[in-house]
């Protein structure tokens, strides 16, 4: 081999080396830290406002179960869990409800937000928030004080900053309601098209093509008296006339959000669903409740599995992170679930843009504009 040859072999191999150590040394760095951001197991942790020692213990699934002398101190514990474990998705959740995703994904956040900002949901959560009676405020600041001791706790910020190049701001009494509002955002029809359909039948085929098609009750509605509702008569010919061409529907929605979320598969069926059954139904002779929320997949996925044990009693269930509260579950003598129920509560409202500012419309019975 010829020494130049040899030469430039030598000086390859060297750079090579350093940048196979660089590499190393980056990605064991990055190993430290996001192990840092991971959440305490065992031992013992100090919590501020804790009126009494907190017992947390796991099951061989991860389970916490928190045994606490109070409502408040379980509720403080379970803040300090949810901000251990699940910070970075409840501060997705309140951005998301609040339209402020864009201080933390920037620009491409903006088109998503601008829905969300229009409620006004800070506001209003702070509003929720200062007319809360005292007891429910003093378990919600528990568990708020809980969430900012148990993420101040972990020895780096969520790996999730981390890899944004973001500081995870603190939790407050308000964030606990958006999460609720985000929920809500996520169970809406955003887009009003239950509603647009209902006008596109109501226009097409009049009223009593949309009694038909689209019935307030039917005989298949289960009262809790046991009656059931009438079927709808089949409209006639004038409302329905198959002979002409075939009428036209509403515009597509525009397409092509830049800041999409992953595609629902075509299999995927939205619903929520609950029954109860007494116990003269069961093998067991005890009542039953059944409850499926249908909420789509996601990592970590939306609920948090936790039991608490206070003041001789003991509810256990699945809870929202960013909430104090047992969304279902059982205390051991009442069972509870959570489910969509889909009424019609929504609409759709045309209003009058003005020529000043597309941002602006005429409110009905005012003369003055109102900013959209």
């Amino acid at each position: 081999m010829k020494p130049e040859v040899a030469k430039r072999l030598r000086l390859l191999a060297s750079t090579l080396s350093v940048l196979l150590v660089v590499a190393l040394l980056g990605a064991g760095w990055a190993c430290w830290r996001i192990k840092a951001s991971l959440p305490q197991l065992e031992g013992s942790a100090a919590a501020r406002g804790l009126t009494q020692a907190v017992t947390i213990t796991r099951d061989t699934l991860g389970v916490p179960t928190i045994q606490a002398a109070n409502r408040a101190d379980a509720a403080r514990a379970l803040g300090w869990l949810h901000g251990q474990e699940r910070f970075f998705q409840m501060d997705i959740l309140r951005r998301s409800a609040a339209g402020e995703l864009s201080e933390v994904f920037g620009k491409r956040a903006m088109v998503r937000e601008r829905s969300a900002r229009r409620h006004g949901f800070r506001k209003l959560a702070q509003a929720v928030v200062a007319r809360l009676e005292p007891g429910l405020r003093a378990i919600l600041d528990a568990y708020v004080e809980g969430v900012n001791s148990g993420r101040s706790a972990l020895a780096e910020r969520p790996f999730e900053y981390f890899v944004l190049r973001e500081a995870p701001q603190p939790w407050r009494a308000e964030d606990s309601i958006l999460v609720v509002y985000a929920m809500a955002l996520d169970l809406q029809d955003e887009n009003a098209i239950y509603e647009r359909t209902l006008m596109t039948i109501r226009d097409q085929f009049g009223l009593e093509g949309l009694a038909f098609f689209a019935p307030l009750v039917t005989p298949a509605d289960a009262a809790l008296d046991g009656t059931t509702g009438p079927t709808a008569p089949i409209p006639g010919p004038k409302s329905v006339n198959l002979r002409p061409a075939k009428v036209g529907l509403l515009p597509p929605l525009p397409t092509g959000d830049p800041f999409p979320f992953f595609p629902r598969p075509l299999e995927a069926a939205v619903g929520s669903n609950a029954f109860a059954l007494s116990g003269a139904h069961t093998a067991s002779g005890a009542a039953m409740l059944a409850n499926d929320m249908h909420l789509d997949y996601s990592v970590p996925t939306t609920w948090y599995r936790a039991s608490l044990q206070f003041a001789g009693q003991t509810v256990t269930g699945v809870t929202l992170p960013g909430a104090p509260a047992v969304v279902a579950g059982s205390n051991g003598r009442v069972a509870w679930g959570f489910t969509n129920s889909y009424v019609d509560v929504g609409d759709v409202v045309i209003v009058e843009t003005s020529g000043i500012a597309p941002t602006l419309y005429r409110a009905p019975g005012y003369d003055e504009l109102v900013a959209i």
